[in-house]
């Protein structure tokens, strides 16, 4: 994908703290050093992005994460994700049972989707 963009395109490795996702992501940069060039595109891989600007991003990590909390707690764990998608899609695990597919069958382990659990009557609350 890299080779096939345009010369001084840009590109910013969001996920560089967990590995990169580009296939040109070769290092980590610094604040200091935020780039480098590779196939004439310049890449961004600098980690920890939100460290540089801490209060703002502590501010907007709170303010999309409360209303989660305030959800579960007013409605508890299982109401709140029964009634919220994104709620839901974030179980990872439940009951003893891993609630992604995918990471369910690259470990091995037994699948059960999460709503299929937290209707059933033997979760525990």
């Amino acid at each position: 994908m890299i080779k096939s963009m345009e010369q001084g395109s840009v590109v910013v490795d969001i996920a560089i703290d967990q590995g990169g996702i580009f296939e040109t992501t070769d290092r980590i940069t610094t604040h200091d050093n935020p780039t480098y060039e590779k196939h004439g595109v310049v890449h961004y891989a600098v980690a920890n992005m939100p460290g540089a600007v801490p209060r703002t991003s502590t501010l907007a990590l709170t303010n999309v994460t409360v209303p989660y909390a305030v959800q579960i707690a007013n409605k508890g764990y299982k109401e709140a994700c029964l009634g919220n998608t994104a709620l839901l899609k974030g179980i990872n695990t439940l009951e003893g049972y891993v609630t992604f597919e995918a990471v369910a069958e690259a470990h091995g382990v037994e699948y059960k989707g999460a709503k299929e659990l937290l209707e059933a009557e033997t979760v525990s609350c």
